[in-house]
């Protein structure tokens, strides 16, 4: 039976207790602060009649109040700032501002979207399958192209030597299958 009620009792308590320190702490901002005013005004540093001082003082008191107040309420859910990026952080690249990707990302949607622009991707499609073939198979895609057309196979073969002429849309299909075959390489 005290086992079952007692965490609920506990964490009421704890929130109860760190609820009057914050309360203590911001009294106690508040009436330093004033009295940090009544003195400043005691010295003649506060060159005002006594209301005006008085007024300024409860006013810098309350927003000292506040701020620690606030400070105090939102402390316990701040984490540690760290300034210096780690040397892997330093040495990549955000992709997002990779000029190479976004221009990608541009002329690929253009192609298949919009028929008022040139086709800009297969360019890179044909430099892409050159470029695996030279890797994985050693074979030259402007030197060699009958042993190239012989490991892309003839789908891959169509779309790389014929280049789009005109300004109409292309078709994703085509992209990915050529984009798959060139993974397969």
């Amino acid at each position: 039976m005290i086992a079952k009620g007692g965490a609920g009792t506990r964490g009421s308590a704890v929130r109860s207790r760190s609820r009057w320190h914050r309360t203590r702490r911001a009294v106690l901002a508040f009436l330093c602060t004033v009295a940090a005013g009544v003195l400043l005004w005691f010295i003649n540093d506060l060159r005002f009649d006594l209301f005006t001082a008085l007024v300024i003082a409860l006013t810098v008191g309350a927003v000292v109040t506040l701020l620690t107040w606030v400070m105090a309420e939102e402390s316990p859910r701040l984490k540690a700032a760290y300034w210096f990026a780690t040397s892997r952080e330093e040495s990549v690249r955000p992709a997002a501002l990779d000029y190479r990707m976004l221009r990608l990302r541009r002329d690929l949607r253009d192609s298949t979207e919009r028929s008022d622009r040139t086709d800009e991707i297969h360019p890179v499609i044909r430099a892409l399958a050159a470029e695996r073939l030279l890797a994985h198979h050693d074979i030259d895609l402007d030197s060699a192209p009958e042993a190239a057309a012989e490991v892309m196979g003839p789908r891959l073969t169509a779309y790389v030597s014929h280049r789009p002429t005109g300004t109409g849309r292309r078709s994703k299909r085509d992209i990915d299958r050529a984009l798959d075959r060139i993974e397969e390489l």
